[in-house]
């Protein structure tokens, strides 16, 4: 699987309502799968972070940068 099959997978599965975006509650079980235990920041820091455009949503291309920054 590519870096972009991974990034469709992930977005397919954790936009559970279909809407094309990762909204903060579909954004938890997301980042814990991703970074688990493991990470130091909060879920609502990390959301802020890579809500680049600051619309409370996560796109697919903010996506990318998130699992860039903590899966690959």
């Amino acid at each position: 699987m590519n870096r972009k099959e991974l990034i469709e997978a992930l977005f397919e599965e954790f936009d559970t309502n279909n809407d094309g975006v990762i909204s903060r509650g579909e954004f938890i079980g997301l980042i814990d799968c991703l970074i688990g235990q493991h990470g130091v920041k909060t879920r609502s820091e990390i959301f802020n972070e890579f809500d680049e455009n600051h619309d409370n949503v996560i796109s697919r291309d903010e996506l990318v940068n998130l699992v860039i920054e903590y899966a690959i």
